[in-house]
């Protein structure tokens, strides 16, 4: 009679008009991606949902985890797949009653399929009506101890009681390419995040001062990675050494600018970087006002050292708004771990809080740094990771 499937809907895709199949089908790889090394016959997409097909369902924790990591996706529901008839579906909501207790339920349904004879309503009412015959327990609307799902789509139903919710927003992939600047702080994972919620793929970039630092943050870094691939699979990263471009800056420039000048060598070579990988914009885990070297002034100054756009997706957030969605994705644990970084290990006492951006242009000419900046790159480490640690170096 069954067949055990997940049905998946998507999040801003149905919004889209004529180039709706791309997105869709960007989404519906990322999902086949996600899911590649669990049970699994077939993925479909028919009438605005994605259907995975012979699935485990004892293995519904592993579907759940790695779908609701998907970009784009609203929520996936483990379901009975059964002909649209009304005696099925009273047998298939049946077979949702768990044996935990539980106090209240509810139905919900969904009808796609126009030619079956019943309304949302009344299918509501009537699987509602004989689920509560049965476990004589009452309804409730908002916020049910048992919510049972049903959807009518081209002559099937669905139904299925166990559901995850997704991050929403676009499948990574379709709104081209970035290069992150990430530490192993909690700022730029999240803003990283948040970009790849947006369909942006990203590359990154970390910038470290060892030997006068240790290598705890490029260690931390991967973690991080390890965690944001679960987002985008797979996560590009190069590892900038710093440290030479820091001595000669100290060396040569007012320590209230050292700040300043490190941040926009790091935007440099980001945007070198970018340039060679066909990347058109960078992303930073900046939040005006957080620290002194973020405010309008500051960033206005540090912006001017590149050539492509600079999105800062936390601008406007506030530190319990970026920390909630640190724990909400899995990075923060990581982030709070002792790290040395290569700019707040060489903070000034008393550092610029309102550039002049011609003078930081003047003093930075008088530093001269562009041999170091090549040697910088030339002497990069670049690794691809993913979920289980680093797969290329």
């Amino acid at each position: 009679m069954t067949n055990n499937c997940i049905l998946i809907h998507y999040h801003e895709i149905s919004l889209k008009g004529d180039n709706r199949q791309w997105f869709e089908n960007v989404f519906l790889q990322n999902v086949k991606e996600n899911i590649k090394d669990l049970p699994c016959d077939r993925v479909a997409l028919s009438g605005a949902r994605v259907y995975v097909f012979g699935v485990d369902p004892e293995r519904w924790a592993e579907y759940a985890n790695r779908l609701g990591d998907v970009m784009g996706l609203s929520n996936a529901t483990l379901c009975i797949q059964i002909s649209a008839d009304l005696h099925q579906l009273k047998i298939a909501a049946e077979s949702q009653i768990p044996e935990q207790p539980f106090e209240t339920f509810r139905i919900t349904a969904r009808r796609q399929y126009k030619n079956f004879p019943m309304t949302t309503a009344e299918i509501n009412q009537e699987i509602g009506a004989y689920i509560q015959q049965i476990v004589q327990k009452p309804v409730k609307l908002k916020g049910a101890d048992l919510e049972i799902f049903i959807e009518v789509v081209k002559g099937m139903a669905y139904v299925g009681s166990r559901r995850v919710a997704g991050f929403g927003g676009l499948p990574v992939g379709v709104s081209e390419s970035a290069v992150s600047l990430i530490s192993s702080g909690i700022d730029s994972p999240v803003s990283s995040f948040h970009m790849m919620k947006r369909g942006v793929r990203l590359s990154f970039v970390h910038f470290h001062s060892a030997p006068a630092t240790n290598r705890q943050s490029i260690h931390n870094v991967i973690l991080l990675l390890r965690v944001l691939s679960r987002y985008q699979s797979i996560c590009p990263v190069y590892l900038v050494p710093l440290f030479e471009i820091q001595q000669k800056i100290m060396t040569e420039s007012p320590d209230k600018f050292w700040v300043l000048l490190f941040r926009r060598t790091m935007v440099n070579l980001a945007n070198s970087i970018a340039d060679r990988i066909g990347a058109p914009a960078l992303i930073t885990g900046e939040s005006v006002g957080q620290v002194a070297s973020q405010t309008l002034s500051n960033i206005r100054a540090v912006s001017d050292a590149a050539t492509l756009p600079i999105l800062r997706p936390l601008a406007g957030m506030n530190k319990e708004e970026i920390v909630r969605t640190a724990r909400d994705i899995g990075t923060y644990h990581i982030s709070i771990e002792p790290y040395q970084d290569c700019c707040s290990f060489f903070v000034p006492a008393h550092p610029e809080t309102r550039a002049d951006l011609e003078k930081v242009r003047r003093i930075e000419k008088s530093v001269d740094l562009n041999r170091l900046l090549e040697a910088a790159i030339e002497n990069s480490e670049f690794m691809k990771i993913d979920r289980m640690g680093i797969i290329s170096h």
